[in-house]
């Protein structure tokens, strides 16, 4: 059981240097969430806070990371934007408000974590650790 523990830590762990990273790149260049649409200042605003939010995941992922059993929760809230984000790009994509390319924002920051982050959820609900 201590090495299902150490990766789960690690998992999250990753997850959290990952976000905190993401989140600082967003928040100081949020334009290369464009994809060549025109920036304006709202738009840039909200990109800076999607960075700003991330950030602050990795800061949740970080001390999910110390004890994921303990904060199974915090884990959860983030593999519900994990799905939800990828969700809602095909939704835009799909209705023609977003460039197909956008997708791989989702590939790289949401739909590679799902299975990780399911796998510590379901460990942390079961007590396997």
């Amino acid at each position: 059981m201590a090495t299902k523990l150490k990766y789960a830590k690690a998992i999250m762990l990753l997850a959290a240097i990952y976000n905190i990273f993401w989140g600082l790149i967003i928040s100081a260049w949020p334009q290369i969430l464009l994809f060549s649409n025109p920036p304006t200042d709202f738009l840039l605003i909200i990109l800076r806070c999607v960075g700003m939010l991330v950030g602050v995941y990795g800061i949740a992922y970080y001390f999910a990371s110390r004890d994921p059993q303990t904060y199974w929760p915090l884990i959860l809230v983030g593999w519900i934007g994990k799905l939800l984000g990828p969700i809602g790009s095909v939704y835009y994509i799909v209705m023609g408000k977003l460039a197909p390319a956008f997708f791989w924002v989702n590939v790289w920051n949401d739909i590679i974590w799902l299975l990780p982050f399911g796998w510590v959820i379901i460990m942390a609900m079961k007590k396997k650790f």
